[in-house]
């Protein structure tokens, strides 16, 4: 007997790969189907495979471009930008900070999961030596630990924060005023004790609703005000620079 891919199924393959019905992949990576359905309908997202007026099967591959979407959302990046990274938009002002591999916005392409170790962190991340020496002595990026084989290592948040202040030095701003992030160190506790009230307030646990979620979502909120606010200080922030 030969099976057909059924749409009632969360899992299923046309052929061409796994595909998986919108409440299968909103539990894989924790985003709501709303979202999900959101980010297709503006661009962000491609269009999936229609299997009825409403139903749709999205590719395997979905999963890592959610995964990348929630990484550059982390990073600070809107949603206009992050649609046109995950597009490989080649005349977007991120076209040149962002790699071809990272283009096809699968985690192990740009986002190693286990340690790092200092010279691949250093190629990864685009920090030359005397500014990593500078974060570290700062106490801006942390200091490395010991990897498996007892070598010094970073981990992918520190990789993800070095990429951002080398991707801050490429805009010609001056370590001094890079350095000065450590004076706000008060206001980063004060967000993370904020923060720890959210998590320890939180009574209904699902899979959207683990505190891994809840971080994401607080950083969402709170990015969210702080741009407001931005809105009124830099109000053309937005526009492309030439």
């Amino acid at each position: 007997m030969t099976n057909t891919p059924n749409s009632d199924n969360p899992d299923t393959n046309d052929g061409k790969g796994a595909s998986l019905a919108v409440g299968e992949l909103s539990r894989r990576t924790g985003v709501t189907t709303a979202t999900i359905n959101y980010y297709v309908r503006i661009g962000v997202l491609p269009q999936p495979r229609k299997t009825s007026k409403t139903r749709a099967l999205y590719p395997a591959n979905f999963e890592g471009l959610i995964s990348k979407i929630k990484e550059l959302q982390a990073a600070g990046l809107n949603l206009n930008g992050i649609k046109q990274v995950i597009n490989g938009d080649p005349a977007s002002p991120l076209a040149g900070a962002i790699s071809p591999e990272q283009h096809t916005a699968m985690p192990n392409s740009s986002s190693p999961t286990g340690p790092i170790p200092i010279r691949d962190f250093l190629e990864q991340s685009g920090l030359d030596d005397d500014l990593y020496d500078k974060l570290i002595a700062a106490d801006l990026l942390r200091r490395p630990r010991l990897g498996p084989d007892d070598t010094p290592a970073h981990d992918r948040r520190d990789l993800t924060a070095a990429r951002a202040f080398a991707r801050l030095k490429a805009a010609g701003i001056n370590y001094q005023l890079l350095e000065r992030h450590s004076e706000y160190s008060p206001l980063s506790r004060a967000e993370a004790l904020f923060l720890a009230e959210h998590l320890n307030s939180a009574t209904i646990r699902s899979t959207s609703t683990q505190p891994i979620n809840l971080v994401g979502a607080f950083d969402t909120v709170r990015r969210y005000l702080r741009n407001l606010k931005l809105d009124e200080a830099f109000p053309d922030w937005r526009a492309p620079k030439d």
